[in-house]
């Protein structure tokens, strides 16, 4: 059996709730009503008592002559119901009417009926309620019967009864139907926002669904929805970029290991040369592999300054590496590449795969978009609380209107001169948001045939300040 949809659950609660409230409200109003009934039949009989004891009373003020009996059997001709009642002595003798020994109206009571009391018997078989009060008759004291039938109050409460039993079925099936309507009206809403999620693809994220104006439970899981499409969105962003940083990388890394093997190929090596060549395409598969480890461990995470540890590192050594790295590309493109060092060590805080990575990736756009007999110069400088890196190239150069735009993800200037194959155009953006991690700063100088030049600038802390204003002296 399949379980009940949310539709049919709000329809049978609706339908049960509509019942019990339909049972609640029958048997309240029917005890309700027959509490009323039973209290207009008391006041009906204390009016009797009052009227005939008034009676009794004027009679013997005006000092009527006519015997007792004949006052009491005029009441009850003139009285409605008035043969509904008896007067009883103490011992319960009947004292009128006279000659009768009906015990039905008899009942037990401690107090002797010194308090009005009330009981509904049967007499003649028809439901009757009886009233019991001592009053003084005739210098001693009676018992005051007095009955009023209950058939007319039984009539009524069976056919209000009849009426609510009648009406109940009626009742229940308009509830069943009103609480389909209400539940369809109720469950509208989500089937909107069902829909408008079924339509919301991973090609294409940047859908929502709508919010209604209504502060209801509705809104709020129509924002929850949007806030799960948010951080999905930024999820598989984070993963696309990592795919295409990925890609960039090893394109980087694998181009450098063919040149190497390319060359090596070409020309006759010593033994030891092999071994350079060797330990570079090493060297060079081990960076690969820790950069996608950076990076897998990057994408996994919001804050790059939390997965990344800077520490202490010579720049100028780094440059040396990074030229080391490509010079054999370089010299395959037929590009002379050389790079300029101060007289002493220039020290940053930073991370050292991450800035190699930066360096690596302007030195290869610089060989890619150098023509052949061109030049590509790298320089180390200090300036006062800074330092940065200069990567100079004489190759086509980059117009103005690009220049804006050149850091832009998967953005590519209209370079008809390059000499490869069209990248990717994620190479610049990852430089910047290292440069950005390291809070360093990454400009362009550029004329269109004339080359590039881009500049990288990190700040230096008070101690490596120091430390380069007390080095240069000392290089005096």
């Amino acid at each position: 059996m399949y379980p009940l949809s949310i539709r049919a659950k709000l329809t049978l609660w609706y339908l049960l709730v509509a019942f019990a409230g339909m049972l609640l409200f029958g048997v309240i109003s029917y005890a309700v009503l027959h509490y009323a009934l039973l209290q207009e039949k008391k006041i009906h009989l204390l009016g009797r008592e009052e009227r005939l004891l008034r009676l009794l009373a004027d009679n013997r003020s005006q000092h009527i002559s006519v015997p007792i009996e004949a006052q009491l059997q005029n009441y009850a001709l003139v009285t409605h119901e008035g043969n509904l009642f008896q007067l009883r002595g103490r011992d319960g003798t009947v004292l009128f009417p006279t000659g009768t020994q009906n015990t039905d109206w008899a009942f037990s009571d401690s107090s002797g009926c010194r308090r009005w009391r009330f009981q509904v018997v049967q007499l003649d078989g028809a439901p009757t309620m009886v009233m019991c009060h001592a009053i003084e008759f005739q210098g001693a004291e009676a018992r005051l019967y007095e009955g009023g039938s209950l058939e007319q109050e039984m009539d009524i409460l069976r056919i209000y009864r009849n009426a609510l039993l009648f009406l109940l079925p009626g009742l229940l099936i308009l509830s069943s139907f009103c609480g389909y309507f209400l539940s369809r009206r109720a469950m509208s809403p989500v089937d909107r926002l069902t829909k408008a999620a079924l339509d919301i693809g991973v090609g294409d994220l940047s859908a929502r669904v709508s919010v209604p104006k209504a502060r209801d439970e509705v809104r709020q899981l129509a924002e929850a929805w949007n806030q799960l499409l948010d951080r999905l969105e930024a999820a598989v962003s984070r993963l696309s970029q990592f795919s295409a940083d990925v890609s960039h990388d090893l394109r980087t890394s694998i181009t450098v290991i063919l040149a190497t093997a390319q060359l090596a190929l070409k020309r006759s090596h010593t033994e030891e040369e092999y071994r350079d060549d060797l330990n570079r395409i090493v060297n060079e598969c081990c960076m690969g592999a820790t950069l996608l480890d950076a990076l897998l461990s990057l994408v996994q995470s919001k804050n790059f300054i939390h997965e990344v540890t800077f520490q202490r590192i010579d720049l100028c050594a780094l440059v040396v590496s990074g030229c080391r790295r490509v010079e054999d590309l370089a010299e395959s493109n037929g590009v002379l590449l050389d790079w300029d060092l101060p007289g002493q060590p220039v020290h940053i805080e930073g991370n050292e795969l991450l800035i190699s990575r930066l360096l690596s990736i302007l030195l290869d756009n610089a060989i890619k978009y150098t023509p052949e007999e061109g030049e590509i110069h790298a320089e180390v400088f200090v300036n006062g609380n800074e330092a940065g890196v200069v990567v100079r190239d004489t190759g086509v150069g980059i117009a103005s209107g690009a220049q804006e735009q050149i850091f832009e993800r998967f953005y590519q200037a209209d370079l008809r001169e390059r000499k490869t194959q069209v990248g990717c155009g994620l190479g610049l953006s990852i430089a910047r948001w290292i440069a950005d991690a390291h809070r360093a700063r990454i400009t362009l100088n550029s004329m269109p045939g004339q080359g590039s030049s881009f500049t990288v600038v990190f700040p230096l802390t008070l101690q490596q300040h120091e430390e380069q204003e007390l080095n240069a002296l000392v290089s005096i």
